[in-house]
């Protein structure tokens, strides 16, 4: 859907401060800031099972920025349609709260849903997340295998559904406890060049998860020498290490037309007080919409990253596995009184074909930074057949366990959709 108060622009030409934009395969989709009060709209749908597209029986506005709507991180996101499927269910994983997920990919979690604002309909992408489900590769060569359910999820941004992958299939193991090779993915080490300050496309999609991203030296080995990069500072064999434990400094940003904080150096020493704030979440699981926003009620940066006493935190889930364990800490451990790299990739998020920083490379939005990226790809998938692609295969007609995220219309029930429309305050 286009709507006219949105423009799309091929890069980021526009201050941030004062417009708004989301990355979508077809640019950057842009509107002018709009500060505005507006008031709620609280309406119930009714799922038959079946049914994905509904009708939104009132006027609403998309373009408003309303710091005490609380579905919008303080007026950063605009007071567009929110949706809630089952009643109940905590917030939706938007901006602050997606942040903090194991996986923070915008695609998969931000929306579940895209709406016509002139034609006044609703279109429904609720995802169901199967952690588990036993299948056999195929018979033939044994780089396939077919899950039960479809169709498997795909990209929703900027209020449209494409046709390409995305995080919804994580992994195909050997074995039900997802331990051993992962014959999914594929581990992707490049040197690529910025299209802006904060994203990067990528050559090879789609991503699974994103690993590291450090800024290139010019006396830096090539990519393909794994150990020199690691002797460089760049810690490939545990990434995360060096995401944390940096300092800020304040410097004037003309495009900003404000102060932007960039990091006051590139490279951090692993401390032994990373430790104490370990320690305070180790134990404590990811629970979709219980983290972030959605479980804290706030939307405070630097607690993504840092940790909330009392929450998951992603920052020291170093092995990705959806809790902060033993072996996160002895990684840790290991790392402490070490100097690397900062890695960039701490408190951002990814795209199907893009990654981005979670502090500005500069402070006027430039391309062409070089940067070496590390991330996990996946082979793909075909969504409406429920094929998934092998990187690697045990084998023909072997028995393997899928992880995977499909689309599925609302069960048979009364209101038991929440819509929330926003309406200027006093029309």
């Amino acid at each position: 859907m286009t709507n006219s108060i949105f423009h799309y622009e091929p890069n980021i030409f526009s201050n941030p401060r004062t417009h708004y934009g989301t990355w979508t395969p077809e640019g950057w989709r842009v509107l002018q800031k709009r500060w505005a009060k507006t008031e709620p709209v609280e309406l119930f749908l009714s799922g038959d099972g079946k049914r994905t597209k509904f009708e939104l029986p009132t006027e609403f506005v998309e373009d408003v920025h309303d710091a005490d709507d609380p579905h919008t991180d303080g007026g950063i996101y605009p007071s567009e349609p929110r949706v809630e499927y089952p009643v109940g269910r905590p917030r939706w994983a938007i901006s602050h709260t997606f942040l903090a997920y194991p996986f923070a990919d915008k695609t998969l979690y931000e929306q579940e849903y895209v709406y016509d604002r002139a034609q006044r309909t609703l279109e429904t992408f609720f995802r169901e997340h199967v952690v588990c489900e036993e299948a056999r590769t195929d018979d033939r060569d044994g780089m396939t295998v077919r899950v039960k359910h479809r169709p498997i999820s795909r990209v929703v941004v900027g209020n449209k559904a494409y046709p390409y992958c995305n995080t919804a299939v994580r992994g195909v193991w050997a074995s039900a406890d997802k331990q051993g090779t992962n014959y999914y993915t594929s581990e992707r080490l490049m040197l690529l060049s910025s299209a802006n300050a904060v994203y990067i496309r990528i050559p090879h999609a789609p991503v699974v998860n994103c690993l590291g991203l450090w800024k290139a030296r010019p006396t830096d080995p090539p990519v393909e020498d794994r150990a020199a990069l690691e002797a460089a500072g760049i810690p490939l064999s545990a990434p995360g290490i060096s995401a944390f434990g940096y300092r800020f400094r304040k410097v004037f940003s003309q495009f900003y037309n404000s102060d932007l904080e960039l990091f006051a150096e590139d490279e951090v020493t692993v401390s032994n007080s990373s430790l104490t704030k370990l320690r305070a979440t180790k134990g404590i699981p990811f629970v979709e919409q219980k983290v972030g926003y959605a479980g804290w009620g706030n939307w405070d940066h630097v607690a993504q990253i840092e940790g909330n006493k009392g929450a998951y935190c992603v920052t020291f889930d170093f092995n990705h596995n959806g809790v902060v364990d033993h072996e996160d800490e002895e990684t840790l451990r290991r790392h402490i009184g070490k100097r690397y790299r900062v890695n960039y990739y701490s408190g951002a998020y990814f795209g199907h074909d893009w990654l981005s920083v979670g502090t500005s490379l500069n402070a006027e939005m430039q391309g062409g930074e070089p940067v070496i990226c590390l991330w996990g790809q996946g082979a793909g998938y075909q969504a409406d057949t429920g094929i998934v692609h092998l990187s690697a295969t045990p084998g023909p007609s072997r028995r393997v366990f899928i992880e995977y995220h499909y689309d599925r219309a609302a069960g048979p029930a009364r209101d038991n959709i929440r819509v929330i429309l926003r309406r200027e305050a006093g029309r």
